[in-house]
Formats: C-alpha cells, sequence, structure tokens
C-alpha cells in the first residue's frame, strides 16, 4: 500500500469522525429539546463510543483499505460477508437504531416538521459520511441484511444462472416504493416500511419470528438465490440514499480506459449489474456495493477502487 494511500484512509476517517461529532456537538449545545434525547455530555460520548459504531467504522476502512490493496475474489467475498454477519447481525445487533428507521424518520421529521432522535441522527450521519468517503462502504462492508443476501447469492439457481435485474426497472419499483411512503406520511402519518414491519427485515436482528418478518425475510432470501442483493435494488430505501451518494463518493470502482481492452470478463464475473454501466460510461448507473469482484476480474487492471484522476491529454 503506499504511502498516499494511507495518509488518503486517514484523512477520510478523520472527516468522517469529525462529521459525526459536528452536529451532536450541535445538537446537545442546543439542549436536546426533549422528545427523549439523551444529549448531555455522557450520553453523548457513550453514543459515540459505542461498539456498534467503532467496529462499523473498522470493517469499513478494512474494506477499503482491501479494495485499495488486494484483489476480492468471490469466494473470499463471501467469508468477508459470512463475518460481517456474525459480527453485525448475531454479536453486535446493527439495529438499534435501525439503518432502515433511521433514513425513514429522517424523511418523516422533514416531512412533517417533526423532530428526529440524536441516535438516529447519529446513524444518519454515520450512514451519510461512510458513504462519501467510499461508495456503498455502509451498505457493502457494514450492514448484516445485505452480507445475507450475497452469502445466499452464493448458491447455485435452479435454472444454473443468475438474473441481474435491469437497474431502470429495479430503481424504479424503489422509487415508486419510496413515494408511496412519503405519501402515507403526509396523509396517515406512518410509512411504508416500518408499518408493523411490513418491510423492515432489520427486526429479524432482534430474533422475533413474527409471520410478517418471517414472510418478508423468506421471500428476499428465495430471491437472494437468483438476484444479488433483492431488496438493496428493489426495496430499501437506505439503499436509495447511499445510491444517490455515491455520485459524490471519493472513492469508487473507476475505469482507466487506457487499460481496457473491452474484454468484458468483469461483466460476466461480476454478480451486480453495475460494472456494464462503468465500462460504458453511462451516467446513470445502478448501486455498486464495492464487493471488488470486477477489479478481480479484470486481467489488464484496468479497474479500481479510487480516487477520481484527470484523464491525461
Amino acid at each position: 500500500m503506499t504511502r498516499n494511500t494511507i495518509y488518503l484512509s486517514v484523512f477520510c476517517i478523520a472527516l468522517f469522525m469529525i462529521l459525526i461529532c459536528v452536529p451532536v456537538i450541535a445538537e446537545a449545545g442546543r439542549g436536546g429539546g426533549g422528545g427523549g434525547r439523551n444529549t448531555d455530555v455522557p450520553s453523548i460520548l457513550a453514543g459515540l463510543s459505542s461498539i456498534k459504531f467503532i467496529l462499523g467504522g473498522l470493517a469499513a476502512l478494512s474494506g477499503l483499505i482491501l479494495l485499495r490493496t488486494i484483489k476480492i475474489n468471490r469466494n473470499i467475498r463471501t467469508l468477508l460477508m459470512c463475518a460481517v454477519f456474525v459480527l453485525f447481525g448475531v454479536l453486535v445487533i446493527m439495529h438499534q437504531p435501525s439503518p432502515l428507521r433511521a433514513v425513514v424518520d429522517m424523511v418523516t421529521a422533514l416531512a412533517t416538521g417533526g423532530a428526529i432522535t440524536l441516535k438516529k441522527m447519529t446513524m444518519i450521519v454515520f450512514i451519510g459520511g461512510l458513504s462519501v468517503i467510499g461508495a456503498k462502504l455502509f451498505c457493502g462492508w457494514v450492514c448484516p441484511f445485505g452480507a445475507l443476501q450475497e452469502i445466499v447469492n452464493r448458491i447455485p439457481a435452479p435454472s444454473g444462472k443468475k438474473i441481474k435485474l435491469p437497474f431502470k426497472i429495479s430503481n424504479s419499483i424503489r422509487i415508486s416504493l419510496f413515494v408511496i411512503s412519503l405519501i402515507m406520511i403526509l396523509t396517515t402519518g406512518y410509512d411504508l416500511y416500518t408499518y408493523h414491519s411490513v418491510l423492515n427485515p432489520f427486526e429479524l436482528f432482534d430474533w422475533h419470528f413474527e409471520l410478517v418478518l418471517a414472510v418478508l425475510v423468506g421471500a428476499v432470501l428465495i430471491a437472494s438465490v437468483f438476484v444479488y442483493r433483492p431488496f438493496c435494488y428493489l426495496v430499501c430505501p437506505v439503499g436509495l440514499l447511499t445510491w444517490l451518494l455515491e455520485y459524490v463518493s471519493i472513492f469508487r470502482v473507476r475505469l482507466d480506459r487506457a487499460k481496457c481492452d473491452n474484454c468484458k470478463k468483469c461483466i460476466l464475473k461480476s454478480p451486480c449489474p453495475s460494472v456494464k454501466a462503468i465500462v460504458d460510461g453511462d451516467t446513470l448507473r445502478p448501486d455498486c456495493h464495492a464487493c471488488g469482484v470486477c477489479i478481480d476480474a479484470c486481467p489488464k487492471d484496468a479497474l479500481e477502487f479510487g480516487i477520481w484522476k484527470k484523464a491525461k491529454a
């Protein structure tokens, strides 16, 4: 790993910590305003030193360093996703506050003029900060439900062929669900995702297997055999937010056209639909979950998880 890469990684993590601390300290300075916000200094320090956020930041940093320094094939990626699922889905509960509920509650607060708790605000900044540092660092390297979908996707499909959904269709469904949820918030006060946990699989990590949750998780896992991360592409509002943030991410998968010979091996071997759009230079690109498989597949080292570089004349 080059010295510049180390310096840039450290700078990004420092920036991320600042992004978390500033709104928290500002909220404390306003006195919290009630509503169950624990904004006294000890509570703030306890929240920032939570094992969940520390381990989440370390996992994302590890992902960034791995993507920058080695090639990650699908077998290595699967082992890493097993570790993420066990760490954040079993040992460290990544649902209090739930990433999905934090995003939905932020939208609800903005739409209705309501308040959002300090913990959920911190989760939003945590997700957003990681996503600005590196495309999908939260979704691709911290989210336990995303990891579970990736693990299941390694099961061979009965047809022998995986399905890559057209992004225009999958994203249209995801945006439509978000709009429906927003209309529900404005008209009924309830949102589509967390109403009786209809579309909130993060409740799985409570290990309470209610019927609605069992049906949702079961359907997603069955679909995951055929489709890469179906919940992320078709439903998840966190995925929608981080997809938008990909366009301003410091690190993301980038193509060196001078090295590319258009062999398309990266497209064939990658499980996600984003690689074709990256190779084709499309402005509208599907979510890239920073798995690194396309980088490993390229025989010319034309793909890297890097920062923007000015094209040589």
